[in-house]
């Protein structure tokens, strides 16, 4: 049997590879208490808008409803939580108070219909490529740091697959 002895610069490099393989998937999905979130976007600027969307998908795994009552972000003067819907083949986009969580269930913010987040007063267009981090504040999860990949308007509009008892961002 061979015995190898390590130095130690050898020893804390073999141990952050370690730590990092094991963290990696924590770093996929981000969360704050029993909800996470397990994908963040935001629309690229239309030339000339001083305003933008942010679209979460939150998977509440605690046994206890909860809600997003507040947004930040550095990138913009404020973030409202928005809802939109379509009454008499007009777009209605209204600010709400709170963004409802359901415990064990999925709620999925999309382009088009239901829950967003609206950065107000953008400071520079968000292009295709950045990232736009904000701040989640819930009504009894404490808050969390999400970074949102600015996306094509193609790729956010794209159905992704709706885990099982998932709500749509629509339904309120």
């Amino acid at each position: 049997m061979t015995i190898r002895v390590f130095t130690r610069r050898q020893a804390l490099a073999m141990t952050s590879a370690v730590l990092m393989f094991a963290c990696a998937p924590a770093a996929l999905a981000q969360g704050a208490g029993a909800i996470a979130v397990t994908q963040a976007q935001a629309l690229p600027s239309i030339p000339g808008a001083r305003n933008g969307g942010g679209f979460l998908t939150l998977v509440n795994h605690g046994k206890t409803d909860d809600k997003i009552v507040a947004a930040s972000s550095p990138v913009c003067g404020h973030v409202e939580l928005h809802t939109m819907s379509m009454e008499n083949n007009v777009m209605r986009m209204r600010e709400v108070e709170t963004i409802p969580v359901p415990a064990g269930k999925t709620l999925r913010m999309q382009p088009g219909s239901g829950y967003h987040l609206m950065f107000m007063d953008l400071k520079a267009p968000l292009k295709v490529g950045e990232t736009v981090p904000v701040t989640i504040k819930f009504a009894t999860g404490g808050q969390m740091e999400v970074q949102l990949k600015v996306e094509p308007r193609d790729k956010i509009a794209g159905d992704a697959p709706m885990p099982g008892n998932a709500m749509h961002g629509g339904m309120h």
